[in-house]
């Protein structure tokens, strides 16, 4: 599903990667194998298991992963091929319009300097390029003096690598990167210059003050640049922009001042194999965003986190072709439950192993409610959408990124997201269930503004911890809102939301992954359908659809429906969501996109549902769903197998047809565990008759012939309350899961 090549300068080596598959690959059959063995084992002590499911569920077994962690190695650094020193004489100086001075050799052998300008609008962008060599896997260091800065606006001095074309009279009259010290801000300051100015980065650091002193390295391996000040790595980012032009690969050296005076002494390049970064392939991705049914939010899920729901929705999943799902994470839960946030995340990606789905886990959020909450979560607010959504770590946390956190006055809050972050990815550097790690989700989504340069720290600082913690996977944040994302991922990914469908900013689908997508429209605009974004991504960028589950997020209402202006009745489109928490789809059409077509056959029965409990009456909807096994709450909209369709959330009934399959002959026990009545007949035999009005389990056996298509009818009928609604069987003969299995229906048909 993602192939990569090359290897990345901020990463372990190719060669070091490469070693590493033998073990990997046996580790992951040894898995396998005690996977399998686990699923016999819980199969048979549950005695009992969903018809249709494809695995058992495993239980959350509550340890540390870090406990007995082997720390990790980082691999030797790379040959060095080249040590070059540079002097004044190396350098062609080129000097902005109105500059009154110009570099010059410095006090001590080797320096070059410049004196600060007479105003700050003058000498604004004088440089000077060594232009005997270019470089492209390369480190460049100095010791760097910056004086105080001269008037107000921009007051830095830094290095120039892969610099091409540089020109005098301009600012930014050069192709390359800046990697400078600014006295004013007191900041390190990166950016790209290609006769214009794009800013990656402004970092905050208390000791670049006018004046200092500062050892200043910066490295160059293949899109990646890493910053080291006073032999601290304090920067990495990766220029995953779309389509990066070919003039970024390479250049020569050299220094550059704005505003300020500088001097630079003992200027060492040496140079390294050539390292080629990584290109990722997601053309195979299917996916879609998580969060369970019965969650109103990231920290809800993870506090009230169900393994058995999480097995119910991710066979949902897998039935309807879905191979990869984003899930958020959120930083407050880990502060206040730390081992078994853990935990059930270990447990998440086991169950999504088992069916075959490889999980991206998303650490910060900067989209919708700022100010979250640990604890209980409010219940959604009908009519709204994403209406307890909030942010991680939220914006009261972010203000504070510096300050001591909350829990310890002696760890800063970046310190503690830090942790938060390593906690995560150290137990699964090499685990092939990650596909790739996201530190933020659209930055900038929260429209605050003053905190831009604080979410690009987090990024930058979120990506130093993956890769400190030895992670293997590549990583993203997203393009959105704010271009910072690309300056600190491993591809680009973008988030298309629009029809006509738009792909990659710069056209190319190398490298690039459409991970988030899907609204069906309201009022006024155009929406997107499944089939559009299937035919628009399947097989270029891949893309992850906003999102598996029809429930109490409320993203079935649109974007346009807040607080001050709620929806008034349930959509008889979702906005966005897919399967419904019993398991049918709110479009057999979108599946038929998702799976391959009319002519794909899939496990699961067919399934109608009525208004009329007595069945007497013709079906509100008709569907299908891989189980007979869920459970609805009382909330309005949610309380109705399908409030879109006008499915009454009281006084209906649902009926399942369709056909099973033993592998092995012998009894089968059916139990249904249901609160009102329902009934089951096997090819055309009663088995069960439960005529409780009251949650109750009733049993039958029957005796089934190995490989032979047996039918069956399910009804249940719902009156008031809570749904639920199980059907279960287990056999002494049956070995797993899959010893019954739901025979694959005929063509789908397009039935709404």
């Amino acid at each position: 599903m993602l192939a990569a090549c090359g290897g990345n300068g901020d990463s372990p080596s190719a060669v070091s990667t490469a070693n590493k598959q033998v073990p990997v690959a046996a580790n992951a059959v040894a898995a396998s194998a005690a996977a399998a063995s686990n699923v016999e084992s819980e199969f048979k002590a549950a005695q009992g298991v969903a018809l249709g499911m494809k695995t058992t569920t495993p239980a959350v077994v509550i340890r540390d992963p870090d406990q007995n962690l082997p720390p990790y190695t980082p691999p030797p650094p790379p040959p060095v091929l080249s040590t070059t020193t540079l002097s004044f004489g190396d350098f062609t100086s080129y000097l902005s319009a109105g500059s009154t001075q110009g570099w010059a050799a410095g006090t001590t052998s080797g320096s070059v300097t410049i004196p600060a300008p007479a105003t700050n609008g003058t000498g604004a962008g004088d440089k000077a390029v060594a232009l005997a060599n270019t470089y492209t896997t390369a480190s460049y260091e100095a010791d760097v003096t910056v004086t105080p800065p001269v008037g107000n606006g921009p007051a830095n001095a830094g290095f120039i690598v892969r610099t091409t074309n540089p020109t005098a009279g301009g600012f930014d009259s050069l192709t390359g990167y800046f990697i400078g010290l600014d006295t004013a801000a007191h900041t390190l300051v990166v950016g790209r210059e290609n006769n214009n100015w794009t800013n990656f980065i402004d970092y905050p650091v208390s000791t670049i003050v006018g004046g200092s002193t500062h050892h200043l390295k910066v490295t160059t391996s293949g899109t990646a640049i890493t910053v080291d000040l006073d032999q601290q790595r304090v920067l990495s980012l990766n220029d995953a922009t779309n389509a990066l032009p070919a003039a970024f690969a390479s250049g020569s050296f050299g220094v550059r001042r704005f505003g300020v005076g500088a001097t630079f002494s003992n200027i060492t390049i040496k140079t390294y194999p050539t390292v080629t970064s990584p290109t990722y392939d997601f053309s195979k991705v299917v996916g879609m965003v998580y969060s369970s049914s019965t969650a109103v939010n990231a920290i809800d899920f993870w506090q009230n986190y169900d393994p058995s729901v999480v097995n119910r929705e991710l066979t949902y999943a897998q039935t309807y072709g879905i191979n990869t799902i984003s899930v958020y994470l959120h930083y407050l839960v880990w502060a206040n439950d730390r081992v078994a946030f853990l935990s059930k995340f270990e447990n998440l990606l086991e169950i999504a192993a088992r069916h075959g789905i490889k999980v991206s886990p998303i650490f910060y959020d900067d989209c919708w409610n700022q100010t979250p909450e640990y604890g209980p979560q409010p219940a959604p607010v009908w009519g709204v959408h994403n209406s307890r959504w909030v942010q991680s770590p939220g914006t009261p946390i972010e203000q504070a990124y510096f300050q001591p956190s909350a829990s310890n006055p002696n760890v800063t809050y970046k310190a503690s997201l830090a942790n938060y972050i390593t906690d995560f990815v150290a137990p699964h550097r090499n685990d092939p269930r990650i596909v790739f790690w996201e530190p933020m989700n659209e930055p900038g989504c929260s429209g605050n503004g003053a905190l831009q340069e604080t979410r690009a720290v987090m990024m930058n600082d979120a990506r130093i911890a993956i890769l400190n913690a030895g992670a293997t996977q590549p990583i993203n944040s997203p393009q959105v809102q704010e271009d910072e994302g690309s300056y600190f991922s491993d591809f680009y990914a973008f988030h298309p939301y629009n029809n006509p469908y738009t792909g990659p900013i710069n056209g190319s689908s190398v490298n690039a992954l459409n991970s988030e997508t899907l609204q069906r429209g309201f009022p006024g605009t155009t929406g997107q359908t499944m089939a559009g974004i299937v035919s628009n991504y399947g097989g270029t960028t891949g893309f992850i659809i906003w999102e598996l589950m029809i429930g109490r997020t409320n993203t079935r209402f649109h974007w346009g429906q807040v607080p001050s202006a709620p929806a008034t009745v349930e959509p008889a489109i979702p906005f966005q969501g897919t399967i419904y928490p019993d398991g049918h789809p709110w479009s057999t059409a979108e599946m038929q996109a998702l799976t391959g077509g009319f002519y794909v056959k899939l496990p699961v029965l067919n399934v109608g549902y009525y208004n009329d409990p007595t069945f007497n009456s013709a079906p509100v909807k008709t569907s299908i769903t891989p189980l007979i096994d869920f459970d609805l709450n009382t909330e309005r909209g949610t309380d109705s197998p399908d409030a879109s369709a006008g499915v009454n959330a009281t006084g209906y009934g649902v009926r399942w047809t369709g056909a099973i399959e033993a592998a092995v002959s012998g009894p089968y026990r059916f139990s249904i565990n249901s609160d009102n009545v329902a009934r089951l007949w096997i090819d055309g035999v009663e088995v069960i008759n439960k005529k409780s009005a009251s949650l109750s389990t009733v049993s039958g056996t029957v005796w089934l012939k190995a490989r032979r298509h047996a039918s069956i009818k399910v009804e249940y009928v719902h009156n008031t309350g809570v749904a639920s609604m199980h059907l279960t069987w287990w056999s002494p003969f049956a070995r797993r899961p899959d010893g019954l299995r739901i025979v694959p229906s005929g063509s789908l048909v397009s039935s709404g």
